[in-house]
């Protein structure tokens, strides 16, 4: 059972939330047309969806997304994002449409006659936040992030005076502090957070049975004309190529990733900051050829998958062994 706070109470909360989003240049109107909790920022550049729920006596928040609101928006555009407000302003999580499509994407949204609705639990399980559906997410690295919003050096510089505040139990690394404490705990290259990514990828790859190159051409083109960051082979065959654009040229590695598609390769993917993806749908939007073909990794979502890929495949390998032991082999 929720208990529910009265509606002049959540409309108050809700406007509070748009007030921080408006303190840091936005301009914020509401837009029926998708539904009476949408928002667009900066004369529609941006949607925003807003949906609050109450924290319930099994201390989750329940929440609705309704399919067919969610479906327009998407059909109107790629820079949207999904905002859940539970039981405060000071619990609000900033989620951007990649990582939205993720947790739908599996998931059948319950038939309520008139209209179809996907709900959403989030919950806080041993200090971080856990949003289930069909499977469980941790969005904890979302909390209070109004800069994932930002998509230009203007919006980036108002933000970077953001102080953005955590419930105590939970404890949010920067992208360039929590790359340097991962280099430092596990013996990968610490130069920056470029070669850090690079890194990480290689092992990913490697415990999931590919063959990594790194800042290599492609097996047997001497001609390519560029070194691709990451290179995922089974045998022969090209299956996934890899840039990290931190800093650099999204148009160059854009090329690249193209040419390697054009080459074999099975799957393109581009790993930046989440700030830098309007630009890189923009690049990417009329390259037909390719575009089908690419995923964007955030730094966070490689940090994440380093780390879970880490604690599974250090215990799962010991289960590839099938040499002959003389006394029974014990993992303990």
């Amino acid at each position: 059972m929720t208990i529910r706070k009265a509606q002049k109470t959540i409309d108050s909360i809700k406007e509070k939330v748009l007030n921080k989003t408006k303190s840091f240049g936005f301009s914020v109107r509401q837009d029926k047309r998708f539904g009476r909790t949408v928002y667009s920022l900066d004369n529609e550049r941006i949607f925003i969806d807003i949906i609050y729920a109450s924290l319930n006596q099994r201390g989750e928040y329940f929440f609705g997304i309704e399919q067919e609101q969610f479906e327009k928006i998407y059909k109107k555009t790629r820079n949207f994002f999904q905002v859940f407000v539970c039981e405060n302003e000071s619990q609000v999580f900033v989620i951007p449409l990649s990582f939205m499509i993720e947790i739908l994407r599996d998931a059948k949204a319950t038939n309520y006659v008139t209209f179809r609705q996907w709900k959403p639990i989030i919950k806080m399980k041993s200090g971080l936040y856990i949003l289930r559906l069909f499977g469980h997410y941790n969005i904890t690295d979302y909390l209070n992030r109004y800069d994932y919003l930002a998509t230009d050096r203007r919006e980036v510089g108002l933000f970077k005076a953001l102080d953005i505040k955590y419930t105590p139990e939970i404890r949010v690394q920067r992208v360039e502090q929590e790359y340097k404490n991962i280099a430092k705990e596990n013996d990968l290259h610490r130069e920056n957070i470029h070669a850090t990514t690079i890194d990480m990828l290689k092992n990913i790859g490697e415990w999931a049975g590919f063959k990594v190159f790194t800042e290599s051409k492609p097996i047997g083109i001497e001609e390519f004309p560029y070194s691709i960051d990451c290179l995922w082979y089974k045998d022969k065959d090209l299956y996934i190529a890899i840039e990290v654009c931190d800093k650099g040229n999204i148009e160059k590695d854009k090329d690249a990733l193209k040419q390697a598609k054009t080459f074999g390769a099975r799957k393109v993917v581009i790993v930046s900051s989440i700030n830098r993806l309007e630009r890189i749908r923009k690049i990417f939007m009329y390259n037909s050829e390719i575009k089908s073909w690419t995923e964007v990794w955030s730094f966070e979502r490689v940090f994440s998958m380093y780390k879970s890929g880490q604690d599974f495949f250090k215990n799962f390998n010991k289960f590839k062994n099938y040499s002959w032991s003389e006394n029974i082999t014990e993992y303990l």
